[in-house]
């Protein structure tokens, strides 16, 4: 299983026109780091479990309800909406920090069993287990008898 790998659809009207090495899609997407680093991003980690993939989305401080993870058309998406303010007065110093935004991100699933995938959320985690396909069996060689 070699696909699942962030999906990114079209961006090619923000990328500029030229040649090179570096203008191939896979240095594209290999040292393109908006989605690492942009506000619209969180970090994902895939590890092969032998007959799975777990994915593990870094989503602290969201709230399970407002995490949506589907599956549409061999495509997994996982959108989370964040709303978060702190707020923190002392002696004079005032402190805000606020965290808002719908991040997303979108996974392509060939090679998955869409209709084996689990998931569930733990300490700011979302882990998402992914079976893997498996092989269609070969049918044995056999001989015909001709008549």
């Amino acid at each position: 299983m070699t696909s699942l790998v962030p999906f990114h659809g079209h961006r090619s009207m923000s990328r500029p026109v030229g040649g090179g090495i570096f203008d191939d899609p896979f240095f594209r997407s290999f040292f393109d780091m908006n989605d690492a680093f942009s506000t619209a991003a969180f970090r994902v980690d895939v590890k092969d479990k032998g007959d799975r993939f777990q994915l593990d989305a870094e989503l602290p401080g969201v709230e399970p309800e407002k995490i949506d993870l589907t599956v549409d058309n061999g495509v997994m998406t996982i959108a989370a909406d964040m709303n978060e303010e702190k707020k923190e007065e002392r002696e004079n110093y005032v402190f805000n920090e606020r965290r808002v935004g719908h991040f997303q991100r979108s996974f392509n699933l060939e090679g998955i069993a869409e209709e084996g995938i689990s998931a569930e959320y733990k300490h700011g985690v979302l882990h998402v287990n992914l079976p893997k396909e498996k092989p269609e069996e070969r049918k044995t060689q056999r001989k015909i008898n001709i008549q």
